[in-house]
């Protein structure tokens, strides 16, 4: 077990430190990419040919989600500016507005919004990581983890392309909405100084009509749910986490509460979904019989 806590310790520091070059380089973080990075983790166990074959069919997926985000702005000319009203009739008063005007700072970044930005970043690796603890420790939840991050990613897309949703920033620039700056804007090119940094960013963002459900909200949780029943009262540690990430993504404007509610409600199905109805799914013994994929078997 330690021997297990060390390998995921040293493949978290790698994953980070990866991360931190690539958006220092300017160069978009994809599932694709990825696939290379996180096979570093394959070797760590010396297991890198079952690595492959489980992992494979996941990363398949979820490559060709991130390839067809690319289509939505094409598909649809409706866009939703609903949430504006909903947080307004919720709160009062938009709380990205509300957070910005008491914290936020332009002539004056604090540490706050540099630390926002880190977790809002960490979105974009943190699944794949924690993919990989579950790999090492319990294949079974690593095989409920996938299916449902894989339904619960096409079906936010299939969210976006019939009811597309634009986040506060986006309101702002076409001016829907007053009083929310775009803070990793600015974050970004202090942190690493290179006018590259924003050409990552913006390759992060091929779909900038995908606010509801927020994935960022979305994934964390999922991952939480898997965490406390693998890993039990452990699990508690990674929530003060899952809370950043709603409290972040709603200050830097790039989303409103009730996507983060979106999000949370998404989560929360697809997780019961993946512990209840696909174990009477009667198709998972066609994949037995074939063998392909690895995760579906038992």
């Amino acid at each position: 077990m330690k021997h297990r806590f060390f390998i995921f310790s040293l493949f978290i520091i790698y994953m980070i430190v990866t991360t931190l070059l690539l958006v220092g380089q300017g160069v978009a973080i994809s599932p694709g990419r990825y696939f290379f990075v996180i096979l570093f983790g394959g070797l760590l166990v010396k297991k890198t040919r079952n690595f492959i074959l489980d992992w494979a069919p996941f990363l398949f997926i979820i490559i060709s989600y991130d390839f067809l985000r690319w289509f939505v702005p094409n598909l649809t000319s409706q866009i939703s500016y609903s949430q504006i009203r909903v947080d307004q009739l919720l709160f009062g008063a938009l709380p990205t507005v509300f957070l910005q005007q008491h914290l936020y700072h332009p002539e004056s970044l604090s540490w706050y919004d540099f630390l926002a930005t880190f977790v809002y970043f960490m979105h974009f690796v943190l699944f794949l990581a924690f993919g990989f603890l579950l790999w090492i420790n319990n294949k079974r939840s690593f095989r409920e983890f996938v299916t449902a991050l894989s339904l619960l990613s096409y079906a936010a897309w299939i969210t976006y392309l019939l009811f597309p949703t634009a986040p506060p920033w986006v309101a702002v620039k076409e001016g829907y909405l007053v009083g929310v700056s775009k803070i990793m804007d600015f974050t970004l090119p202090v942190l690493f100084s290179s006018s590259k940094i924003l050409t990552a960013y913006q390759n992060l963002n091929p779909n900038p009509i995908a606010a509801l459900p927020s994935l960022h909200a979305a994934y964390p949780l999922l991952i939480f749910f898997f965490a406390l029943k693998t890993f039990k009262r452990k699990a508690l540690f990674f929530l003060p986490y899952v809370l950043a990430v709603w409290f972040s993504i709603v200050y830097l404007g790039e989303h409103y509460v009730i996507d983060v509610v979106a999000g949370i409600l998404y989560a929360g199905f697809f997780y019961l979904f993946s512990q209840e109805f696909l174990h009477h799914f009667r198709f998972r013994k066609i994949f037995k019989q074939i063998g392909w994929p690895r995760w579906l078997n038992t």
